[in-house]
């Protein structure tokens, strides 16, 4: 949840990875002794040993620990009738979560069986009528024309029974998912854990199929997000080593694989499932936390290196001095292999040890004191400036129409029962539906009498020889031939097919514009006015509406909420006491507190409402019907929200707390040191090409070694992902 987690590196250009080998604090390469630092000589040229390492680049995302989520979904469209369970319950698997409008399922169903009936009546007349007009023109004189005509009807037949079959395939399964449906409408939790989200009913009851409705995180099982990384915008799969630091220590991870049927149907749903990684190892990580993920690509492992800045050319030749015996410098020609952006492999003319002169053209401290890395904490606050108590399931019944609002028949604290009146809404809009309706199944039975009518004229027709001027002149002659005889039936066989499908067609339409008619008539006492029932137990917590008001569709007339909660909301938004990041919430589990009366009091948290990109967010599920993404809805707070529980419980008056605190960021165990230690350095060739150094103290010499930063400092200090290590020593301005 935290909306920081993909670096955006200061040096965004690839880093040598012998970095890490070389000068990242894994041992001392010579036994020299560390220089006087009070009165040091320190010249723009220096020596530094030629050491193994590794060539290559590297990325650096990071990632948070959050629990294992397991969403819970419909595979088909519902209505919710009421969501049982609030963030910060906890659960077994198998408890009840959710019930849907078990009556709306058994309308789809039957829906679905109409379409299926309908679709198996007209394919068969379909295939029926193909084969009478392939009779036809094979019964007439073998044409090359009509030979073209056929295949090509031969060949519409072939895709007109592959376009059936698929048609009633999907047909059938969304049959299965409604019959599961009208079977059991409950939505049951498929693990154990805490519910960490909830669909919100405030916008309305519906839910699209695999919309979370409930989602249960296993707090026991923590993985490693790197949230904004999702899969669609990825591009390290081939890096060849991947590694993360959990307390200064590094483990091998490995992404969680994605299969090509994921991708695409992600692509279909416009959700993308964030990266995450794991290990074999097990790894004691904190929720919340962040960590720092390594990706390395190598060109060559364990080369001798040497800095791309120690090698001198001349046309193809490449050289370095080295220092000799006596103290002074010896040119030395070299062979060289890959290299990164910092390094060069040597694959000739040097051996490890020897000391390569290096030229810096920056200007090499003077006068500087010893700073010794080491790893500590690295922490940036944010804040969560509103919060109040959360109350379970408030659901608003919002107006279906335009119209005048007859009576409300509640009011607020009233507790009302499923079932129970609500309120009643005149609505012309209801009157004008309703004779829409009607007019549409009289527009369908006219058509279609006007289409019977036709086709019947045609019979007529062609049982008399024809209706045009030279076939009445015929009237009163028989075929006299097999051949006519044989025309005339295959063409009244044609009409007749041709009627049985319109007949088909028309039954199924009137079937469905009546079902129109029904829906929009139920609870309408025929002069538009609308009875509205409750469908939940609850209280009355707001009403927006009084009788006499004019509304419009989708107008809220009134919420019902169900109990109060130990829970707190909190809502991040700009303040003008603390520096909050407005894109950022606290991650399920994560450790939070409140200043009360100078008292601090803690609490964790533990559920989120859906925002911004987190409503976008896709979850990778699988069952038995195969894979799914699914995803949340937009809370509608209009702000990042997550929901907290104290140790303690809610203080009877907030009225005196402090905002709520909570990790930005959040790493432990990291190289940070003194911001006035870094150095930047511009590239003369490209002012975008931006990298940062230190001056480190190896053996005798004073060298510019490169880091990689983090986008963090906090206070007088930066964060450091890549470069020096524990123990390194880096000289500290005077």
């Amino acid at each position: 949840m935290k909306n920081r987690n993909l670096l955006s590196i200061k040096k965004l250009a690839v880093l040598g990875i012998c970095v890490s080998f070389v000068a990242g604090g894994c041992g001392k390469m010579t036994e020299s002794s560390i220089p006087k630092l009070e009165e040091p000589v320190a010249l723009n040229e220096a020596y530094r040993p030629v050491e193994y390492g590794t060539i290559g680049s590297m990325q650096v995302l990071m990632a948070t620990a959050v629990p294992r989520d397991y969403c819970n979904y419909y595979s088909a469209n519902v209505n919710i009738s009421q969501i049982y369970v609030e963030p910060g319950d906890t659960v077994n698997a198998g408890d009840v979560l959710a019930v849907c409008d078990v009556d709306e399922a058994k309308k789809q169903l039957q829906e679905c069986k109409d379409a299926l009936a309908h679709e198996n009546e007209t394919y068969e007349i379909s295939a029926q009528i193909s084969d009478t007009q392939i009779k036809l023109w094979e019964s007439q004189a073998a044409e090359q024309e009509n030979n073209t005509l056929i295949a090509t009807e031969q060949e519409n037949e072939r895709y007109d029974k592959q376009l059936h079959e698929y048609r009633v395939q999907k047909i059938n399964e969304q049959m299965a998912l409604y019959q599961q449906i009208v079977d059991d409408g409950t939505l049951k939790a498929a693990h154990s854990g805490l519910v960490t989200y909830t669909k919100k009913l405030t916008g309305g009851r519906s839910a699209a199929a695999y919309e979370n409705i409930v989602i249960v995180s296993d707090t026991d099982d923590l993985v490693l997000d790197i949230k904004d990384t999702a899969i669609n915008e990825y591009k390290y799969s081939d890096y060849d080593k991947k590694y993360v630091i959990v307390d200064g220590e590094k483990y091998d991870v490995t992404e969680s694989q994605y299969t090509s049927e994921v991708l695409v149907l992600s692509k279909i749903n416009n959700r993308y499932p964030d990266v995450c990684v794991e290990s074999r190892e097990k790894l004691f990580l904190t929720a919340g936390q962040m960590y720092p993920v390594y990706f390395e690509k190598t060109k060559a492992n364990q080369a001798l290196v040497v800095g791309k800045d120690f090698i001198y050319k001349d046309g193809d030749t490449r050289y370095v001095y080295v220092k000799n015996d006596e103290g002074g410098r010896e040119k030395r020609i070299i062979t060289t292999g890959e290299y990164d952006e910092n390094y060069t492999q040597v694959t000739e003319g040097l051996k490890e040890g020897e000391l390569v002169y290096y030229n810096s053209t920056d200007q090499v401290p003077t006068r500087y004191s010893k700073y010794t890395v080491t790893r500590s904490d690295f922490d940036i606050a944010n804040y969560g400036v509103s919060y109040s108590r959360s109350d379970a399931g408030t659901i608003t019944e919002t107006c279906d129409y335009e119209g005048q609002i007859v009576s409300v028949n509640v009011k607020q604290d009233d507790t009302v029962e499923n079932g129970m009146l609500l309120y009643v809404v005149d609505t012309g809009e209801g009157k004008a539906a309703i004779t829409e309706a009607k007019n549409e199944i009289d527009s369908e039975n006219e058509s279609y009498a006007h289409k019977i009518a036709d086709y019947d004229k045609q019979v007529k027709d062609l049982s008399e020889g024809g209706s045009s001027a030279e076939e009445n002149n015929k009237q009163d002659e028989k075929p006299d031939t097999a051949y006519e005889e044989q025309q005339l039936k295959l063409n009244l066989q044609l009409l007749d097919l041709q009627k049985k499908l319109a007949g088909a067609d028309h039954t199924y339409q009137l079937s469905r514009l009546q079902s129109a008619y029904d829906s929009i008539s139920a609870g309408n006492d025929g002069k538009g006015n609308i009875s509205v029932y409750a469908k939940n137990d609850g209280k009355v917590s707001k009403v927006s509406v009084k009788a006499g008001d004019n509304v419009e569709e989708g107008s809220d007339i009134l919420q019902i909420t169900g109990n109060s909660t130990d829970v707190l909301q909190v809502l991040v938004k700009d303040s003008n006491n603390y520096k909050v990041y407005t894109d950022n919430i606290a991650d399920v589990g994560e450790r939070v507190s409140l200043e009360l009366d100078g008292t601090t009091i803690y609490g964790n948290c533990i559920g989120f409402a859906g925002y911004g990109r987190q409503a976008q967010r896709g979850y990778i599920n699988q069952d038995d019907k195969g894979v799914h993404i699914t995803g949340n809805t937009d809370s509608g707070y209009g702000n990042a929200a997550f929901y907290i529980k104290l140790d303690n419980g809610i203080p009877d008056d907030l009225t005196r707390a402090s905002a709520v605190k909570f990790s930005y960021v959040s790493f432990k165990k990291v190289v940070v040191v003194p911001t006035s230690i870094i150095h930047k350095q511009v590239n003369p060739m490209d002012k975008d090409d931006i990298s940062y150094y230190v001056w480190k103290i190896d053996g005798d010499s004073v060298v510019k070694q490169p880091v990689i930063l983090s986008d963090y400092t906090s206070g007088s200090n930066t964060f450091v992902l890549y470069g020096i290590d524990e123990g390194d020593e880096i000289c500290l301005a005077s």
